[in-house]
C-alpha cells in the first residue's frame, strides 16, 4: 500500500473545494469559538505569566488553570470532537445533506467517536510517557480509525480500531511526520503571525485592549484552519488506503 504526499493534498483540495460552504460553518462553530473562549479564558490569568520565568512555575500555573476550569475546557474540547465528526460524516457519509442533517447525524453516533477519541488519547500518552517512539507508532497507527468508523459506523468500535490499524501499515511514519510537520509549521507560524498584526495594530491603535483581542482573535483563526487541515487530510489518507478492487 502506497501513499503520495502530492496525491494526498490534491485530493485534500478537492474536498476542501467540493464542500467548503458546510465546512466553514462548522469550522467556525466548533473549532474557532471554543478555541477563542479558551484563549479569553487564560487572559484572567494573563499578569501572572510575567513572573514565571521557569518550566516548573509554568507547569504549575498550567495546572492552576485546568483545575480551575475543567468543565469550560471538556465542553470546548467536546465541542471540537463533535466538529470534527461532523466532518467526518460529511465527507464520508453526507452525500449531499445539508448543514443541520450533518450535525442531527454526528450526534446519534457521537458517544462512540468519542470513546475512540479517547482510546487513542491514551494510548498515545501511554506509550510517550514510556518512550517517545511507542508514542507516536500508537498515533500514527490508529489515526485513521475515527474516520473509519465514520465510514462505517454499524461495523462498531473495534472494526474501526481493525481498519485503522490494516489501512495504516507501511506508512504510519508518513501519516505521523504529515500531522507533526502541519502542527509545527501552524504553530510557529501562528505565533509569529500574531504577534506581528497584534504589534502593528498596538502601533495604530496607541495600545488598549483592542490589540490584544485581535491576536487572540488571529490565534483562533489559524488554530481552526489547522483542526480544519488535519481533518481533511485524514478524510483523503482514508479514501487513498481504501482497498483496491480488481478486476
Amino acid at each position: 500500500m502506497t501513499l503520495r504526499l502530492a496525491g494526498l493534498f490534491a485530493d485534500a483540495k478537492l474536498l476542501w473545494d467540493r464542500e467548503r460552504t458546510l465546512v466553514l460553518p462548522v469550522a467556525g462553530l466548533f473549532f474557532l469559538l471554543p478555541s477563542l473562549g479558551i484563549l479569553l479564558l487564560m487572559v484572567q490569568g494573563a499578569p501572572q505569566l510575567e513572573s514565571l520565568s521557569d518550566q516548573a512555575a509554568l507547569l504549575a500555573f498550567y495546572q492552576k488553570f485546568v483545575s480551575a476550569n475543567v468543565v469550560p475546557l471538556m465542553l470546548a474540547y467536546l465541542a471540537v470532537d463533535y466538529g470534527i465528526f461532523a466532518l467526518f460524516n460529511l465527507y464520508l457519509r453526507g452525500h449531499g445533506d445539508t448543514l443541520g442533517q450533518v450535525l442531527a447525524q454526528a450526534l446519534r453516533r457521537l458517544f462512540p467517536f468519542l470513546l475512540i477519541e479517547v482510546a487513542v488519547s491514551i494510548a498515545f500518552q501511554l506509550g510517550f510517557s514510556l518512550f517517545i517512539a511507542p508514542g507516536l507508532f500508537l498515533f500514527a497507527r490508529t489515526w485513521l480509525a475515527a474516520p473509519a468508523f465514520a465510514a462505517r459506523p454499524e461495523a462498531g468500535l473495534i472494526q474501526a480500531f481493525r481498519q485503522g490499524w490494516v489501512r495504516s501499515g507501511g506508512i504510519a511514519w508518513l501519516l505521523f511526520l504529515l500531522v507533526a510537520a502541519i502542527i509545527f509549521v501552524a504553530g510557529i507560524g501562528a505565533m509569529a503571525v500574531s504577534s506581528i498584526v497584534t504589534g502593528l495594530i498596538a502601533t495604530a491603535a496607541g495600545g488598549g485592549p483592542l490589540p490584544e483581542f485581535l491576536g487572540y482573535l488571529l490565534l483562533s483563526v489559524i488554530g481552526a484552519g489547522v483542526w480544519t487541515a488535519l481533518v481533511i487530510l485524514r478524510v483523503a489518507a482514508y479514501r487513498a488506503t481504501e482497498p483496491r478492487q480488481g478486476m
